[in-house]
C-alpha cells in the first residue's frame, strides 16, 4: 500500500510540474531576439511573457523599420537604418497582440508578437 501511495504522490508532483511549466504566466521574462532581414522577420511569429525585452537584431543589407500597425498601447518606430545589428530594443508590458511591420516593406514583413 506504501508503494502505491509513493507512486500515486510522484505522479501527482510531475502533473503539476508539467502543468506549470506550460500555464500561461510561465514563459520566462527577460529578453528574445528577432532577425530583420531583407523582407522578413524571423521569427514571424512570437509569444512572449508580459515583461519580455525584444532586441530586433538587422541581418540585411537594406533599409528597415519596425513599426507598431495595431495593438495595445501607443504607437512606436524605430526609425530606419541598414545598419546590421541589434538597432532597436522594445520592452513589452501590456498583455496582447501586436502587430508589427517595415513600413518600406509592408506587404512582405509583418510580425505577429503575442504577449501574454
Amino acid at each position: 500500500m506504501t508503494r502505491t501511495r509513493a507512486a500515486i504522490a510522484a505522479a501527482l508532483v510531475a502533473t503539476l510540474v508539467l502543468a506549470s511549466a506550460f500555464a500561461p504566466g510561465a514563459l520566462a521574462r527577460g529578453s528574445t531576439t528577432i532577425a530583420v532581414g531583407d523582407n522578413f522577420f524571423s521569427p514571424s511569429s512570437k509569444t512572449i511573457a508580459s515583461g519580455t525585452k525584444v532586441k530586433f537584431n538587422w541581418v540585411g543589407d537594406s533599409k528597415h523599420d519596425v513599426v507598431k500597425k495595431r495593438g495595445p498601447g501607443g504607437g512606436f518606430s524605430s526609425g530606419i537604418t541598414d545598419q546590421q545589428g541589434v538597432n532597436f530594443t522594445k520592452k513589452f508590458k501590456k498583455v496582447g497582440t501586436y502587430k508589427l511591420i517595415c513600413s518600406i516593406h509592408a506587404e512582405d514583413m509583418k510580425l505577429k508578437l503575442t504577449v501574454e
